[in-house]
């Protein structure tokens, strides 16, 4: 469980700058599937229309190497108590490989997107994502974190753009602390307007069990 002063995701903040709580409940067997589920608080829009987010995801993880590994999963983005009159629900598949726990790479393709930006409203269409996420111990419970992704709206509005990440986070026992400074580039803006993250401080607390 965790609780953030922002819930920003590919460079958007998904409760328009405000604060969200969070939940994940995740099984893994000893073959290597595993299956989850995670949810959160959202509220994308300035005049205030709170929902929930229920991400569904189940996967296979495999060892490449002593310490490489990899994963293949499927992920169903689901709105809960939406009110918005058409649907957002949508499904991505994803591949990531990973060092360890201080690198991994990830693909996204997502074949039924639907977004909604100040260019409209766009629906089952394919999008992508390609994201580095780097993770670097420094000692004492401390580590560096960031993060960079390209994100292609091609097919949804012409465009295609890049955000990241760069933060610092202390772990000790069950609990983590972090803060990190969101970037993007000027498509978010122009595509999301006040929802970009670009340049907000966020920090978050995390409680695993």
């Amino acid at each position: 469980m965790d609780v953030t002063t922002d819930y920003v995701f590919r460079g958007v903040s998904q409760t328009y700058g405000g604060a969200a709580l969070q939940g994940a409940i995740n099984y893994q067997h000893a073959s290597g599937w595993f299956a989850g589920a995670w949810a959160s608080n959202v509220d994308p829009y300035p005049f205030g229309s709170d929902f929930a987010e229920l991400n569904l995801y189940g996967g296979f993880g495999w060892t490449l190497a002593p310490r490489w590994s990899a994963h293949a999963s499927y992920t169903r983005y689901l709105y809960v108590w939406d009110r918005r009159p058409r649907p957002y629900d949508y499904g991505e598949v994803a591949l990531s490989v990973a060092f360890e726990d201080r690198l991994a790479v990830t693909v996204s393709f997502e074949p039924d997107s639907v977004r909604y930006t100040s260019l409209g409203y766009r629906a089952h269409e394919p999008s992508s994502a390609y994201e580095v996420a780097g993770r670097w111990p420094v000692g004492h419970g401390v580590a560096l974190t960031a993060g960079v992704g390209y994100y292609d709206l091609q097919h949804l509005y012409g465009v295609g753009y890049w955000s990241g990440n760069a933060g610092v986070s202390y772990t000790i026992g069950r609990f983590e602390l972090g803060v990190s400074r969101f970037f993007a580039d000027g498509t978010v803006r122009r595509l999301y307007e006040d929802a970009s993250a670009d340049g907000r401080w966020v920090a978050t607390a995390i409680c695993r069990f």
